[in-house]
């Protein structure tokens, strides 16, 4: 059925959730498709909206805690004027601290891409899939001048401030908001990250991880998984995170490497 104002189903769903002050940053194409399975899955309006917006709340805010982006503009503004590299590290590192799963990344950041790059080779061209801050790593990675670096995620804020950063930093990269299950990147990448994130993928749709990785126009995606919980309890989730996911690509002819940091477990899919 449609209403007076020719809006289908899913429409309205969208515009409901949409009208959330909590969900007003969110990737239009990601409240769409939650919409539409939600619609798919109940078809009676309210049930869909309230399934929509709990969806969201598993799959963003609840991993989310807020982050005056202004005011971390301000930080690297202030840190780049200053010029020197410990200034801009500093700032970084403070603006990283700001969630979990950054936070969790710092003490590793000295050796994390340079062991991963060691076996990979320094990539030409990286994709961040689902980035998060993680662009504030950027000068920890080691990239040489003219390395394209495009960062992707489902937040308009975020992007907005990580364009900023980006500039600052000169980089040739570029901050893309874009759900990478709607539409997966396209780009031919030596490497993409995708850090932390696959839990949260598959929380969405299952199997949506291995579907991303068989897309990747990519010669190798490294794959990451934390080692405690959010209550830093370990719980024995490296060997659990190890199983699930060596089994899971199993059945593709592509070699995987771990590496295993104090704070993170990793896995490198070499796809050529």
């Amino acid at each position: 059925m449609r209403d007076r104002e020719g809006l289908d189903e899913v429409e309205q769903i969208v515009a409901n959730v949409g009208a959330a002050a909590k969900y007003r940053r969110v990737c239009p194409r990601t409240v769409q498709r939650l919409a539409a399975e939600e619609w798919a899955r109940h078809h009676h309006l309210k049930r869909a909206i309230k399934a929509t917006k709990s969806r969201l709340h598993q799959v963003y805010s609840a991993y989310e805690s807020p982050v005056d982006y202004d005011r971390g503009t301000r930080l690297l503004e202030a840190a780049y004027a200053v010029g020197t590299p410990q200034a801009v590290r500093q700032a970084c590192r403070t603006i990283l601290a700001l969630h979990t799963s950054t936070r969790e990344r710092l003490p590793i950041l000295d050796r994390f891409y340079a062991d991963l790059y060691a076996y990979t080779g320094t990539p030409r061209t990286l994709l961040d899939l689902a980035c998060g801050l993680n662009p504030l790593s950027h000068p920890w990675m080691g990239l040489p001048p003219g390395v394209a670096y495009h960062a992707y995620d489902i937040d308009t804020e975020r992007i907005a401030f990580l364009d900023r950063y980006l500039a600052l930093a000169g980089a040739e990269a570029h901050a893309h908001l874009q759900d990478i299950l709607c539409d997966p990147p396209t780009e031919r990448a030596d490497v993409a990250l995708l850090l932390k994130s696959s839990t949260c993928l598959e929380r969405q749709r299952k199997g949506s991880t291995l579907a991303l990785l068989d897309r990747l126009d990519v010669s190798h995606v490294v794959v990451t998984f934390p080692v405690k919980s959010l209550g830093q309890r370990e719980k024995g989730m490296p060997e659990h995170y190890q199983h699930a996911f060596l089994e899971m690509v199993s059945g593709r002819p592509w070699p995987v490497t771990r590496f295993a940091f104090a704070t993170e477990l990793a896995f490198v899919v070499s796809k050529g």
